[in-house]
């Protein structure tokens, strides 16, 4: 295999030499996006920094009359990332391999919590190590104690890193114009497929926490139930129930309303950040003053 790494996808979006536009668009980005990531995350760090995007880049080939894509990692200053630069991109491209593969099963085992109404509980046995090696058994989930079992802390960042382009790719993974999608670097092959659709979606919680947000209520959606509360310069995305629509329309776009919320969180993040609130009640203390 003379490349490092070879990303190969079948179906009737590339039928007869012929593709898709917004498909090929589609997952040219999302590979794009995991590479970058999942790169990052060996590295130690949860994001791609300007100094990391500088030094790693990818040179691409196309086989003709097909979608496959054929990768070799670009490596520049390779001291930064000496441990995987000796031997060109053999060693990265194994672990972007691995990498995706535990990230993907990470977030099934966690699917099938949630599925079954059960907590995502996620115990890491070991600590971070930027050269540590991806075996077989990296996620596991322990039936007596109901918790997913993973040997490695960047595998919980990989999850967590690549959930939306993952899901961006799985999104056309539909087993007719996009059979599956095949990633390989010569001695490992992990592949998406349908099956693993399940694992995109959210999976919210309302928590029993309750804050109050002062801000003016902006972007509405009234028939959805949905809009944004602009805060000291922030926005927080913000739903509500029907028995306190039209107390929140006459509150609309005016400053200084208090906003009685509670967070909400999305268990299929894996994280415990707040993704937005429902709104439980609404007042402008500046027309209580006035009467």
């Amino acid at each position: 295999m003379d490349q490092d790494l070879r990303i190969y996808a079948e179906g009737l979006a590339f039928s007869n030499g012929i593709y898709d536009l917004r498909t090929l668009e589609n997952l040219i980005t999302n590979y794009r996006k995991i590479l970058d990531r999942l790169v990052a995350v060996q590295l130690g760090k949860k994001q791609v920094s300007p100094d990391l995007r500088s030094q790693l880049n990818y040179d691409v080939q196309i086989n003709p009359g097909s979608i496959e894509l054929l990768i070799n990692f670009a490596l520049e200053h390779k001291e930064c990332i000496a441990a995987f630069a000796a031997d060109g991109g053999s060693a990265l491209s194994q672990v972007v391999v691995s990498l995706l593969r535990d990230a993907v099963a990470l977030r099934e085992k966690a699917s099938e919590c949630i599925e079954k109404g059960l907590p995502v509980n996620i115990n890491i046995s070991n600590s971070f190590n930027i050269g540590s090696q991806i075996t077989n058994t990296n996620v596991s989930y322990d039936d007596n104690t109901g918790t997913i079992l993973i040997n490695d802390p960047k595998i919980l960042w990989a999850a967590q890193v690549t959930r939306s382009p993952v899901n961006g790719l799985l999104s056309q993974v539909d087993g007719d114009s996009v059979e599956y999608i095949d990633f390989n670097n010569g001695a490992d092959e992990y592949r998406l497929t349908p099956d693993q659709r399940n694992i995109i979606g959210k999976q919210k919680e309302e928590l029993p926490t309750t804050l109050n947000i002062i801000g003016r209520l902006d972007m509405i959606a009234f028939s959805t139930h949905k809009g944004s509360i602009i805060s000291d310069g922030e926005r927080f995305s913000v739903t509500w129930d029907e028995q306190i629509r039209q107390k929140m329309q006459k509150l609309a776009d005016i400053e200084g309303v208090v906003f009685k919320v509670r967070p909400v969180v999305d268990h299929k993040r894996l994280d415990n950040e707040t993704i937005g609130f429902h709104v439980l009640d609404c007042g402008n203390p500046q027309q209580s003053l006035n009467v």
